[in-house]
Parts: C-alpha cells; sequence; structure tokens
C-alpha cells in the first residue's frame, strides 16, 4: 500500500507538469541561413543554406535607420500608409550553397543612410516545410552600418513588423 501511494506520489510531482511546461516553454528558432555578406549600394546579399535542406522560397523585409539610427521598416515607395516592401527569392538553394541573391531593380541605396537590416521572415523548404520569423522578432539579419557609426555598440531595435 505504501509503495503505490509514493509511486502515485512521484507521477503527480514528476509528469503531470511536463505538458504544463512543454505549452510554456518555446524553443528558439535556428536561423536557417547565414548571412556572409551585405552590399549598401547594389541591393545584395550573400547567403549560406545552413538548414541542412533544399530551400525552394525566401521572404526578406529590409529596415533604414537615420542618421540618429531610429530605425524603421521599408514601405513600399517610403510610404508608411503602403505596405511592408518584401524581397522574394524563387530559386533553389541547395543544403550548404552559398549564393548572392540580388534585386537590382529595388533602386535602393542605404549608403546614405545611418544604415540598413535586412531580415529573413520566411523559408519554403523543397520537402514543404517551413521555417517563419515571429513578427515580434528579428533574430535572422545582417546590418549594415554607415562607416563612421561602425564603433558604436548600441543595439539594433526594429520596430515589430506589420504588413
Amino acid at each position: 500500500m505504501k509503495w503505490t501511494w509514493v509511486s502515485r506520489l512521484g507521477f503527480v510531482i514528476f509528469v503531470l507538469p511536463l505538458p504544463a511546461l512543454s505549452q510554456t516553454t518555446v524553443a528558439p528558432s535556428s536561423c536557417p541561413l547565414e548571412f556572409v555578406n551585405f552590399s549598401s549600394s547594389g541591393f545584395s546579399v550573400r547567403v549560406k543554406n545552413i538548414s541542412g535542406k533544399e530551400i525552394v522560397g525566401l521572404s526578406f523585409y529590409a529596415a533604414l535607420s537615420d542618421a540618429t539610427e531610429h530605425w524603421k521598416w521599408l514601405h513600399w515607395n517610403l510610404d508608411d500608409s503602403r505596405p511592408l516592401r518584401e524581397f522574394g527569392w524563387n530559386k533553389s538553394l541547395k543544403p550548404d550553397a552559398t549564393k548572392t541573391l540580388s534585386w537590382d531593380r529595388a533602386n535602393l541605396d542605404f549608403e546614405h543612410s545611418g544604415g540598413g537590416a535586412f531580415v529573413l521572415t520566411s523559408v519554403l523548404f523543397g520537402d514543404g516545410s517551413a521555417w517563419e520569423e515571429p513578427a515580434d522578432s528579428a533574430s535572422c539579419k545582417i546590418v549594415w552600418r554607415n562607416n563612421h557609426k561602425k564603433a558604436f555598440v548600441k543595439p539594433v531595435e526594429l520596430p515589430l513588423r506589420t504588413p
């Protein structure tokens, strides 16, 4: 009788809290790309696929910083009343492959701003699975700062992304 009571108490203490923990604890998502280089004068980014899967679609957003490093998302025609400008890529990127993605008709030049950030927001893999960055996060990004600001250590604080 005593052994049954102890085993039930152990079950309640150690097993029942697990579902509650699994619902509140979110594993950190890892970026499926490694950013190798970002060109501020044209509009291109060099990336490496570190996901272990073939990538067949990518979606990025860009943010600009003014001279005092206030960041804001890039909207179409720089008009805040328009949607965020999305930069898509739909060519295959094999695992461990490195590729330069460019948008030559984007007509963007970060060199005359305080800085620029290019944020990966969504990935579609060849097997049909996907990776999504939450709207309140920008963990998968590359940041460029104007030459005279490179010594600063002020963190990049991007606003919430609302397309």
